[in-house]
């Protein structure tokens, strides 16, 4: 092997994850392009589900997103991925997971928050328990993680332009699911942490509602943050 060629193989060795994953972004909207894009950039392969994966919002989504990107139907891109990220309109979440198939051992990333619009611009919580605990109880062997449901997708993109460091709670049930996904997180220079189980979305979701209320009235508007204390 030449000299050029081993410094190849170590840049590869450099760039490319271990273990690398297909990741399925369910939905192309903001927060899906922002994280497919993002996990892209980590060496993951995206696949975007869409119910038109040959319009040209998605194909054009996958042509910007690093790596060998595609798109599929929300199922097909599902099934063949170990990673599922939910990234759809927080409503219609439990009906989504419903299309999917078997999810079976799958690590579903939920990133949704229950919004209802009572009136222009005025958001209620949508649901009784949370979407989190939905998710799970609609694929109940799957891994069922939340997080990324308390970050704007452009803080996603680019964390460097906060002030402080951007801390991402993570809910669920399994400890290594959650590693899993911290480690995503870290990757994108964001920091996360372990809030429990995964009936602790409902907070967190309540959290995202009280935010976006206030970003839309007449009163200071503000981003959730969270930040660690000593």
């Amino acid at each position: 092997m030449t000299i050029r060629n081993l410094c190849l193989v170590l840049a590869l060795l450099v760039t490319v994850p271990t273990f690398a994953d297909t990741i399925a972004i369910i939905g192309t909207g903001n927060v899906g392009m922002a994280l497919g894009t993002e996990f892209a950039q980590q060496g993951h392969t995206i696949v975007y589900g869409s119910r038109s994966p040959l319009g040209l919002k998605a194909l054009d989504l996958a042509k910007k997103t690093q790596g060998n990107a595609s798109t599929a139907s929300p199922m097909e891109a599902a099934a063949g991925a170990e990673i599922v990220v939910l990234a759809v309109p927080g409503m219609m979440v439990k009906e989504v997971v419903e299309i999917l198939g078997d999810l079976s051992g799958k690590l579903i990333i939920d990133v949704t928050n229950p919004l209802v619009m009572t009136e222009p611009m005025v958001f209620t919580y949508g649901v009784a328990s949370s979407n989190g605990e939905i998710v799970q109880a609609a694929a109940p062997d799957a891994l069922v993680v939340k997080a990324f449901n308390t970050i704007g997708w452009q803080s996603m993109i680019n964390p460097q332009n906060s002030p402080g460091p951007l801390y991402v709670p993570i809910v669920g049930n399994n400890k290594a699911a959650k590693e899993k996904v911290a480690a995503l997180v870290k990757a994108m220079g964001l920091v996360p942490f372990d809030l429990g189980p995964i009936e602790v979305a409902h907070w967190t979701e309540y959290a995202a509602v009280v935010a976006l209320n206030n970003q839309f009235s007449e009163r200071q508007a503000f981003d959730l943050v969270f930040r660690a204390i000593d």
